[in-house]
């Protein structure tokens, strides 16, 4: 990317930073992996709940998840933090899946068909993406945009996953939209945290991802 060019979120899977970038896309820059929507660094719950949101908000909205990028670099992790994520998701959509290994497999049962009702059989059998995805879509349809972010803050919180100081958060410009460095990956100004976006998102029914 050129420098100095600012980074505008759009929706969509992208050949190249060239085409536009989502914020799962920016963070595959930012951690110096191939280009793309799924970097290794990215946890796959997390990956596909900011992919869900930053392809159906509006464009204006979209935006506030710049400086998540940063934040999820690193965020991959073992099997049973992101099973817990999973979990957190799926319950936070409705799923009950409190008592014992029974009631918790009937609960996940009801919670998938669910999902291939109202989102397709895609969705539903991708135990990690999908739970994301859905936990996204819930989300926008609920318009609750506070909501949304405060789950966000609660899968990254699990499992306090580490990230190299040099990330920071993603330094913006005025409209929100995140400043680059020569090497196209998105300047940061050192911060621990970023503020919790509780303006949230507003619900918006868009196409879905095709990539």
């Amino acid at each position: 990317m050129p420098d100095g060019r600012r980074i505008r979120l759009v929706p969509g899977a992208h050949a190249s930073p060239g085409h536009g970038v989502c914020v799962v896309e920016l963070a595959s820059l930012i951690a110096n992996e191939e280009f793309g929507d799924r970097p290794r660094c990215v946890c796959p719950v997390i990956g596909s709940f900011l992919r869900g949101l930053n392809d159906r908000a509006a464009h204006a909205e979209r935006q506030r998840l710049v400086p998540y990028a940063p934040r999820i670099v690193g965020s991959r992790a073992g099997r049973s933090i992101t099973r817990r994520r999973r979990d957190m998701c799926l319950e936070w959509a409705g799923a009950n899946l409190q008592g014992g290994a029974a009631r918790r497999f009937l609960g996940e049962i009801a919670i998938r068909m669910r999902m291939a009702v109202f989102c397709g059989l895609g969705v539903a059998i991708r135990r990690n993406e999908g739970a994301g995805d859905y936990a996204a879509r819930v989300a926008l349809a609920r318009d609750d945009g506070a909501g949304a972010f405060e789950l966000l803050e609660a899968l990254l919180a699990v499992g306090a996953p580490r990230m190299p100081a040099r990330f920071g958060h993603a330094a913006t410009n005025g409209d929100g939209s995140a400043a680059t460095n020569g090497n196209g990956s998105a300047a940061t100004n050192g911060a621990s945290s970023v503020p919790r976006g509780s303006d949230g998102l507003p619900a918006e029914r868009a196409a879905t991802r095709s990539g």
